[in-house]
């Protein structure tokens, strides 16, 4: 606040003779410290001098930011960014007159709709990301390291998980605040489990294999494993879980491909997919059009006894109405060798289009920190807007400090055994590559390959050669 402090010192040093009409006197920072002494209950806070002559001057703006969203529960959004300008209208220190302006898509085309839009001339002063863009995009110069704007961003580091700070973070420098993260979860139907006469959840891929084939032949599900394998950014997180559940490791510190081409985690596992769709016939072939998506919509229905999803599905999972498994949907750790697996961030980025201007600037800033920060709102300091969507629609968060929250325990809890998800989360890493500018690029190549090799149109050392070289290309270009 010292820094927006300070600019609006400048500003009201121009603006001393406009004799603006007065506003409200904008609610302190909960940070600032009262000028004599603390007061009692009874007595109202004494204003800092800042903000008595902001009342005096009327808030900094008018400030229309353009922000860009994907199109997921756009009303909540919207409800989120009203709640923002009224709070920077009104509890913010100094208090602005912002509005912000919303382009969106969809998810799934959200980087290509944002690449056009800066190919065109455009620019956001705030954005959604994703993990998986975010060196592209920095690279590009269409997003600015946070952190070299707005140093204090580095005071939420210590409570962010250890795969979610690696999300944020490129050449160094932390870009973003999250606006939601998952962990790719392995889930069953214990109610299918009951009925065959399996004890317990699989371990291993070998005993995945076995529960399974028990299913079929009891006639209890024909599709007993479904993974969304469909090319695209959902097929990226179920396939480094898969991989990382064997303790696959893909480059070293300088990006150098070090993933075996002819035995090993990566091999293996492409080995038993293969398997799978094609030997034993545990997944159907339909996995490899179907996005996580298609899988929440086939598990829900009951179709199947184990898959691998993001954890906000199993909201949608344990909801009576909306599933026909309510009450039966599960989770466990990972099977595999090392039960790791693959976990994802989305994040909120500063736009170059802030760049030029203070107090367009500070107001994105503002924007990001109000949705994925903790601020004070109704003189209550909290993640208030990390927290409704979890509560609400279930979206998994990178905040540590925040399963010891009443609220997301009991919204979390009702979703599934809290501490079987957080031990899976000390197990998560981020997909391997992302660091890199051209990992975008690669990953199109991965998607592609390693289906061949599913369909067995190729075998899975040649896939892993070529993907070895791809990147070797590419890092040289």
């Amino acid at each position: 606040m010292k820094r927006l402090g300070l600019g609006l010192v400048i500003v009201l040093t121009l603006l001393v003779a406009s004799c603006a009409p007065a506003a409200p006197a904008p609610a302190t920072e909960p940070t600032a410290a009262p000028t004599e002494q603390a007061p009692t209950e009874a007595e109202a806070p004494a204003e800092p001098e800042v903000a008595s002559t902001a009342a005096e001057t009327g808030p900094l703006g008018p400030v229309t930011l353009q922000f860009a969203a994907w199109t997921y529960d756009a009303q909540k959004l919207r409800e989120n960014l009203d709640r923002y300008e009224l709070w920077m209208a009104n509890e913010h220190s100094p208090a602005y007159d912002v509005t912000v302006e919303v382009s969106d898509s969809g998810y799934g085309e959200f980087d290509t709709f944002v690449t056009t839009t800066y190919a065109g001339g455009g620019t956001f002063d705030a954005l959604y990301g994703s993990d998986h863009w975010l060196a592209k995009w920095a690279e590009a110069g269409w997003i600015l390291p946070l952190e070299d704007y707005y140093p204090e961003v580095l005071d939420y580091t210590s409570d962010i998980s250890d795969f979610s700070l690696s999300a944020l973070t490129y050449n160094g420098k932390i870009y973003g605040l999250p606006y939601y993260s998952d962990v790719m979860y392995f889930v069953y139907n214990q109610k299918m489990l009951d009925d065959a006469g399996i004890a317990a959840p699989p371990t291993t891929w070998a005993e995945v294999t076995q529960q399974s084939q028990t299913l079929m032949e009891k006639g209890i599900t024909q599709t007993p494993f479904l993974v969304g394998l469909k090319a695209g950014s959902w097929f990226d997180e179920a396939f480094f879980a898969l991989t990382y559940s064997e303790g696959a490791q893909y480059f070293d510190e300088e990006f150098n491909p070090t993933f075996e081409t002819s035995s090993g985690p990566v091999y293996d596992m492409i080995e038993w997919m293969a398997a799978s769709l094609n030997d034993t016939k545990i997944m159907p072939q339909k996995v490899l059009e179907m996005q996580a998506v298609d899988v929440q919509e086939a598990f829900k229905n009951g179709d199947a006894a184990f898959a691998i999803v993001p954890g906000y599905m199993m909201l949608e999972f344990n909801t009576p109405g909306i599933s026909k498994i309510a009450g039966h949907a599960k989770i466990s750790m990972m099977p595999g060798a090392t039960h790791e697996t693959d976990g994802f961030t989305r994040l909120y980025l500063l736009g170059n289009g802030a760049v030029d201007d203070e107090v367009t600037r500070d107001a994105a800033w503002a924007l990001i920190e109000n949705f994925g920060g903790k601020t004070t709102m109704d003189g209550v300091a909290d993640y208030h807007v990390v927290k409704r969507w979890s509560n609400e629609n279930g979206l998994g968060f990178s905040v540590k400090s925040l399963w010891q929250d009443p609220e997301v325990e009991k919204a979390f809890s009702a979703m599934a055994d809290t501490t079987i998800m957080q031990n899976q989360k000390e197990l998560t890493r981020s997909k391997a590559g992302m660091q890199a500018p051209w990992f975008a690029e690669w990953i199109n190549f991965v998607r592609t390959d390693v289906q061949k090799a599913l369909l067995r149109e190729t075998s899975t050392q040649a896939v892993l050669e070529n993907l070895t070289q791809q990147w070797i290309d590419l890092s040289s270009e």
